[in-house]
């Protein structure tokens, strides 16, 4: 004899079901959505491997803050200004190390005045060469619906960038007569060529423009600091 479920049981039997399915549902736990990635803070900061006296080196330093290179199209953004200007706050702190007197930093030559030049002894100039080569970088191009129907429809276009630069360069320290500027002694540090693989977290609203990217794109700004 065949046993043959009523109306009812199968009613019980699929309500019991659905309460194990929405019990298992309220028991899985959804993994949230990863946060958004955040501009790192960079951190240049250098330590001399060791300290003289101070002032014993009886040399008098005229510094003026390290500057690039006309030809570097990229000097003016926060992350490359950034890098500048605590490499100037560097070479303060590893000429006092040994022992000299440091006037300045000053942001520019034209800003010092004529006593700080007279009672300085040598002038440090550092000039960065750098070059941020962006021949391996592709502009990827994105639609997106602006308004209208049909053959009056109207789209937009924006850009998303992904590759990597090539960056590479030296770093050029003269040490010149303060009044004259004549110069007295040069040295040229290579810089070792590194790729920096990008990719956009953003879209940009025109093509071949780093500036979103340079000012406000994690996933772009993060390698390269």
């Amino acid at each position: 004899m065949k046993f043959k479920p009523t109306k009812h049981m199968l009613s019980a039997l699929a309500g019991i079901l659905f309460i194990i399915f929405l019990a298992a549902s309220a028991t899985q736990k959804v993994a949230p959505p990863p946060p958004p990635p955040t501009i790192k803070v960079p951190m240049y900061d250098y330590a001399p491997p060791q300290n003289e006296k101070p002032k014993s080196a009886q040399v008098v330093f005229l510094l003026v803050d390290p500057s690039y290179q006309d030809k570097f199209k990229f000097s003016s953004y926060k992350l490359f200004s950034d890098f500048s200007k605590a490499m100037s706050a560097d070479y303060n702190e590893a000429l006092t190390a040994k022992g000299y007197t440091v006037r300045g930093p000053f942001e520019y030559y034209d800003q010092v005045v004529y006593s700080d030049k007279k009672e300085s002894d040598l002038l440090l100039s550092v000039e960065i060469d750098f070059d941020l080569n962006d021949q391996n970088i592709k502009w990827v191009a994105h639609q997106y619906y602006v308004s209208g129907k049909g053959k009056y429809a109207q789209f937009g276009t924006n850009y998303s960038i992904d590759g990597f630069f090539v960056l590479s360069g030296k770093v050029n320290m003269v040490v010149s007569e303060p009044i004259t500027r004549e110069k007295l002694w040069a040295k040229s540090i290579p810089l070792k060529q590194k790729e920096i693989p990008v990719s956009s977290s953003y879209y940009y609203d025109q093509l071949k423009n780093y500036n979103s990217a340079f000012t406000k794109d994690p996933t772009v700004i993060n390698p390269i600091i």
